[in-house]
């Protein structure tokens, strides 16, 4: 294992406990569930949006993504704590269980980012330990879900007409 590895690890197991203690707190799950959602979002619209920032401004596609992910993120924050004070959502039984499972999906989100940013600012080298990295390697490039996925368009459409390949 790379340092790659054991620090995606410790920005998931940090974010996961940091998540998990927020939705005990909260006394429902629905913090950390619009917050990783919220999160979610951020990540996909600073990288959809990275390469049409930056070329108007000149800077590099990966100080843009950091600074959109960033700046996203806190609205998806306001956002989560306005939808969660409007809804109260909860699951009171289970509202632990589901703060873990949030708070993963959010260390997800923001691993993948931090790997994303990485591999973009040194491209060489740092794609080439990613790549060579199993658990950064998961993270960053969703080897397990698209399988999953695979499997599941070709089980209820079969073989012939699966959109993941290509």
């Amino acid at each position: 294992m790379s340092w790659y590895d054991w620090l995606t690890l410790a920005v998931m197991a940090t974010v996961t406990i940091i998540q998990t203690v927020r939705g005990i707190r909260a006394g429902a799950m629905g913090l950390p569930f619009f917050e990783a959602a919220g999160v979610v979002v951020a990540a996909a619209a600073a990288t959809a949006l990275a390469h049409t920032f930056a070329g108007p401004i000149q800077a590099r596609d990966t100080t843009v993504m950091l600074v959109l992910f960033i700046v996203f993120s806190v609205l998806a924050f306001f956002v989560a704590r306005w939808l969660f004070a409007l809804t109260g959502l909860s699951l009171q039984p289970f509202d632990g269980i589901f703060s873990v499972l949030c708070g993963l999906v959010m260390a997800w989100a923001v691993a993948h980012m931090f790997l994303r940013i990485m591999v973009g600012s040194a491209e060489g080298e740092s794609a080439d330990l990613v790549a060579n990295s199993p658990i950064a390697r998961e993270v960053y490039q969703f080897q397990s879900w698209n399988a999953l996925m695979r499997l599941l368009f070709k089980t209820k459409a079969g073989p012939e007409s699966d959109p993941t390949e290509g």
